[in-house]
């Protein structure tokens, strides 16, 4: 891949987050020259439960699962990020404590990164702060937007999941773990669903 390439991926990522938060050109100039491609397969571990969260990833086309160890028996999904996402275990990141997130590569491979130490080494500009702020704050309100949905009933949950999430892309057994629901029920309710639509 060449540079040009690199430079415009880097300045997809750079006007998004100039989007959330209003970035001087020394500060834009300085995160360009930090970004850096990470290819993955399907299936790939980026990170692990328990390990430290060392990069903050943005999605050029990936969809990544993120499953939760600390709820209850077995692997729980709790976060699904889309291409155009900027996440990481934000806790494990900002924090540097173990990861509460095992983040896998579902469809696509094709990730921008920061790490953690060149991140920190941003810490002179105020765009820094700020953007930790409102990742935070996102964080925040989808595990709000979780909670209410819980407390629906199984075919509200499916619709207004379909609302915030391509559920056709996505596979049956995924959906179902982080709505919470068995993967049979899910299957019978989504196809309702598609009937109803």
């Amino acid at each position: 891949m060449g540079e040009d390439h690199d430079h415009s991926y880097a300045n997809r990522l750079l006007d998004q987050l100039y989007g959330w938060v209003p970035l001087s050109g020394s500060f834009r100039l300085a995160l360009r020259e930090l970004i850096q491609l990470q290819r993955e397969n399907p299936k790939s571990i980026i990170l692990d439960s328990s390990h430290h969260a060392k990069r903050m990833w943005y999605s050029l086309d990936s969809f990544v699962v993120g499953y939760d160890y600390t709820r209850g028996n077995g692997q729980k999904v709790t976060r699904i990020y889309l291409p155009g996402d900027v996440f990481t275990d934000l806790s494990s990141f900002f924090q540097n404590k173990p990861a509460k997130l095992k983040l896998v590569i579902l469809q696509g491979g094709d990730l921008l990164y920061v790490t953690r130490a060149d991140f920190n080494g941003l810490r002179q500009y105020a765009e820094g702060f700020d953007l930790i702020q409102h990742l935070m704050l996102l964080e925040q309100e989808l595990e709000s937007w979780r909670g209410w949905i819980m407390t629906l009933r199984d075919e509200q949950k499916v619709a207004e999941f379909n609302q915030r999430y391509p559920m056709y892309l996505l596979p049956n057994h995924i959906c179902a773990s982080f709505l919470q629901m068995t993967p049979s029920r899910y299957s019978a309710v989504k196809a309702n669903f598609t009937v109803g639509s």
